[in-house]
């Protein structure tokens, strides 16, 4: 591949981030208007920056001045985007509810002392502005996420209002408004809770780490070192992506910014090979949703699983590190096996970046990342870990030409960062009203009650309910939505069971992010329909089509905890990781319908029940599932010597 192609691909890779990625409308209003849209969000950037170098102001200040800044760039950056998309001024009343979300904050502020001195007592102020906080959440919400999530969280508000109006299990002894509207506003166990504290550190310490990577040209080059490992083989431009997009995936923790970029450079490449449009999108849409269970940098659920649970981000990142490669396995082997089914053939050699020359010019880049690890494993916070390191990264690019960073394009890296942040921090913000209602309600341990009683108290029932649950909420929640509703839910029912507390939150992560894999709505594989030129649904099953192995994995590591590197011993390490390659390798044959040749479909199914036989960690099913694996493979190799 010359340099010229390369270049010209890199070009495209940015052109797609722009026009996908940002919920953006600086090009629409006017240039005045944007200058302080622009502003506004540098100011933003800056200010996380000094806090998290020089110390977090208190809980409820930090979290609501990260509040009103993200609601204020919604309704000015996003006013555009609504119904009239010519219009090129931001109109009146995006200008008052700019002002009624500066005005939520300077209250907290104003009134911070007295509102802890007076605790449970509030005043009709306080219900006031706790009210017009959480109508300003909710719209800034619809226009930025979407409508699912709103409906979720006024059901949950309307739960809150109708306890005593409730049968059995569901009934509780209600709130009024004054109680749910200071719950929400006032206290840490609403829009200023868990969630909102995650956003307002970790979240955006890693996305302004992810917008410098990408500023410094550190996207393009994993592709291009992705391109020169993966390349020669057969499929090449398919593992090309399944491998950019596990580099890429390190660091941005999101689906669509992989797809987006990845999916730009590796799409034609497929294409021109021979795959189908279908399937190319849906190779990048299922080799890009691992990214938010990719160690180091996983996605904002991660970092709100270690605030709930208490369990350090690095040991997070090490429990799903086996399970993320396994799911990266699983995609492998399904592409290696269409690409042998359909005969495609490998690149030619000398249009691949050659792997030394590549290497070298990728380690300035790899040093930032390194830097992360080493920071998170000296002890240092997440936070204070990506900081550091977005700041080796800035000043080791001064050392090239080639990725040294102008004022302007420091300025632009800045304000995208906080604009990329604005999604992320409303939809943490009314996952605070949700998980404050479930808490002032005592949903959470009613709906765990329920479903053990469901599942009879057994493990695998409770398992496939969850699953069902995750895939649910899946096709209309946010990945960090549906992880805080499940994780309330579903996890303490998980660990009545005895599943490690790790097991039980990172198997609701897992699902939920191979939820935007699942049809009919499948955000992930849309993306990549749409970068691919292809149908979405069919780009939709054809994702799922290609990691539906991947739903294997999550009940290995819940069965088999040594996986998450919980109560690790050589044995169950050896046993689980030789049944998940089995269990994927199978899975993968029945979908794609080949191993060593074409598969009928009796022997996909025999394939399919030896997977079931061996999630049931028992002897019997295990040997029982074994034999008939052998069965397959031993048919597949006499078919195969006969063929030839």
């Amino acid at each position: 591949m010359t340099d010229k192609q390369i270049k010209h691909n890199a070009d495209v890779v940015d052109l797609v981030e722009v026009e996908k990625d940002n919920y953006n409308s600086l090009e629409i209003i006017s240039k005045k208007q944007s200058q302080v849209v622009g502003i506004i969000a540098v100011i933003w950037t800056l200010f996380q920056l000094y806090t998290g170098f020089f110390g977090l102001f208190p809980a409820v200040l930090q979290r609501s001045v990260t509040l009103g800044f993200a609601l204020v760039l919604t309704f000015l950056d996003c006013s555009a985007l609504q119904k009239n998309r010519k219009k090129e001024t931001i109109p009146f009343y995006d200008w008052i509810l700019s002002a009624l979300s500066v005005a939520i904050v300077v209250y907290l502020f104003i009134n911070y002392k007295s509102l802890v001195m007076r605790g449970g007592s509030p005043t009709s102020t306080d219900v006031v502005m706790g009210c017009i906080a959480i109508l300003l959440v909710i719209e800034a919400v619809r226009r930025v996420v979407g409508l699912p999530l709103v409906i979720v969280s006024v059901c949950f508000l309307t739960y809150a209002f109708l306890g005593p109006h409730l049968p059995g299990i569901l009934g509780h002894r209600g709130y009024g408004l004054n109680r749910v509207a200071t719950q929400m506003y006032i206290t840490l166990e609403g829009i200023l809770g868990t969630p909102m504290s995650v956003a307002t550190t970790f979240v955006f310490a890693f996305i302004l780490f992810g917008c410098f990577l990408e500023a410094t040209g550190g996207a393009k080059q994993f592709i291009n070192l992705a391109f020169s490992l993966a390349g020669k083989y057969v499929g090449g431009p398919a593992k090309t992506a399944i491998v950019a997009s596990g580099l890429l995936g390190t660091i941005s923790g999101s689906s669509l910014a992989n797809v987006v970029t990845t999916g730009a450079f590796t799409i034609p490449l497929m294409k021109k090979t021979g795959y189908k449009a279908s399937f190319a999108g849906g190779v990048e849409s299922s080799s890009s949703s691992a990214g938010q269970i990719m160690p180091p940098v996983m996605g904002a659920a991660a970092f709100i699983m270690a605030e709930t649970t208490g369990i350090p981000y690095l040991k997070i990142c090490g429990a799903a590190a086996i399970p993320a490669v396994l799911y990266y396995l699983a995609v492998f082997l399904s592409v290696d096996l269409e690409a042998r089914r359909t005969g495609l053939k490998s690149i030619p050699e000398d249009q691949i970046p050659s792997f030394g020359p590549t290497l070298v010019k990728s380690v300035p880049l790899l040093i930032p990342l390194i830097t992360i690890v080493v920071l998170m494993v000296a002890g240092f916070s997440p936070l204070r870990a990506a900081l550091v390191s977005t700041v080796v990264m800035a000043l080791g690019s001064c050392f090239s030409k080639r990725t040294r960073l102008t004022s302007k394009v420091f300025i632009e890296t800045l304000k995208k960062s906080a604009l990329n942040a604005i999604s992320v921090t409303v939809a943490c913000a009314i996952c605070g009203i949700i998980t404050g209602v479930i808490t002032l309600t005592g949903l959470g341990l009613k709906l765990s009650d329920l479903i053990l009683a469901t599942s009879g108290g057994e493990l695998l029932p409770t398992l496939f309910l969850t699953m069902i649950a995750s895939i649910i909420l899946g096709m209309g929640l946010p990945t960090t939505a549906k992880y805080i509703v499940l994780a309330a839910i579903a996890a303490p029912a998980m660990t009545r069971l005895g599943v490690p507390l790790v097991g039980a939150h990172l198997f609701i992560l897992y699902f939920g992010v191979i939820a935007e894999l699942t049809p009919p709505v499948a955000l992930t594989s849309y993306a990549g329909a749409a970068v691919a030129h292809a149908p979405g649904i069919e780009t939709a099953f054809q994702g799922l089509r290609i990691s539906i192995a991947a739903f294997f994995i999550p009940y290995m590591f819940v069965l088999y905890p040594s996986l998450l590197l919980v109560n690790v011993t050589t044995e169950g390490m050896l046993i689980s990781l030789l049944s998940s390659f089995i269990g994927v390798f199978c899975l993968a044959s029945a979908s794609i319908g080949y191993m060593y040749g074409s598969l009928s479909l009796w022997q996909r199914a025999v394939l399919l029940g030896s997977v079931f036989l061996l999630v049931h960690t028992s002897l019997a099913t295990d040997l029982a599932g074994i034999v008939m694996i052998l069965f397959i493979v031993l048919m597949q190799k006499i078919n195969k010597k006969d063929n030839a």
